[in-house]
């Protein structure tokens, strides 16, 4: 893939789909180019299906030089099979771009957020004073980035972090310890707490995840206030129905 047209003032924008991914994607793109005017966004997809799908919609994006099989038109299912192996390319992917010497700061975000302020910035100045920021993804407990070092558990759907400071959490490096749990988000916690990696916590009313869906969308100050929503905590099609529930799908159908 070429990385260059994306990156802009040393910084690379992305996030990762598939076929099954491919509207949720197309929604998230289109609140990226409201809240993030000027902002490349380089999606990356995994397969033929959803790379000629997004650009017929004129979506830009590239596909992976190794694209993998079509899982079909379908959301994967959590923890099968096929969510492994898109967990493994994001990890995969997460490790390169780290490595790449022309990228100084990256943020990638997963394809179920909608994003209502511009985050590109914000995450951008955070990295001017933390090395690497992610989402909180616990359900009660209200970690902050005073917190960054209990956080027990720090969300893979949004990440940002300056070149050099990832210390190595996204390099699979134990094959036998992979296939125990193989999704990112278990990796990266995991590699995170054994090599001694400091993971600042974004705050949570800026950044809520999934748990504070309702919480946040019932609460006129605090819809006000967050830069984006995060529709994790839930699987298949019950992502779309929610954020049709909330006004959060953009798309015709």
């Amino acid at each position: 893939m070429k990385l260059a047209p994306f990156v802009k003032e040393g910084c690379l924008c992305w996030t990762l789909t598939s076929n099954g991914y491919k509207y949720m994607t197309w929604n998230f793109t289109k609140f990226w180019q409201t809240s993030c005017p000027g902002v490349p966004l380089l999606v990356v997809c995994a397969d033929k299906p959803s790379y000629q799908f997004l650009t017929r919609e004129g979506v830009r994006c590239s596909l992976w030089d190794n694209a993998l099989a079509d899982f079909g038109p379908q959301i994967v299912p959590f923890g099968s099979r096929q969510f492994s192996t898109l967990n493994r390319l994001k990890l995969t992917l997460l490790d390169s771009f780290a490595k790449d010497e022309t990228i100084e700061k990256c943020i990638y975000l997963d394809g179920d957020i909608a994003v209502y302020k511009n985050v590109a910035e914000d995450l951008k100045a955070r990295l001017d004073e933390h090395p690497l920021w992610m989402q909180c993804d616990e359900q009660v407990q209200d970690c902050t980035a005073d917190d960054q070092q209990r956080c027990p558990n720090t969300c893979t759907g949004v990440i940002a972090f300056r070149h050099g400071a990832d210390g190595g959490i996204f390099k699979i490096t134990d094959q036998a310890l992979w296939a125990q749990k193989p999704e990112d988000q278990v990796w990266v916690n995991t590699a995170a707490k054994a090599l001694d990696v400091p993971v600042a916590v974004l705050p949570r009313d800026l950044y809520p995840n999934g748990a504070r869906l309702t919480l946040t969308k019932r609460d006129p100050a605090l819809l006000e206030k967050c830069c984006l929503l995060h529709y994790n905590y839930r699987v298949g099609d019950s992502k779309k129905a929610d954020m049709k529930r909330f006004g959060d799908w953009l798309l015709p159908y």
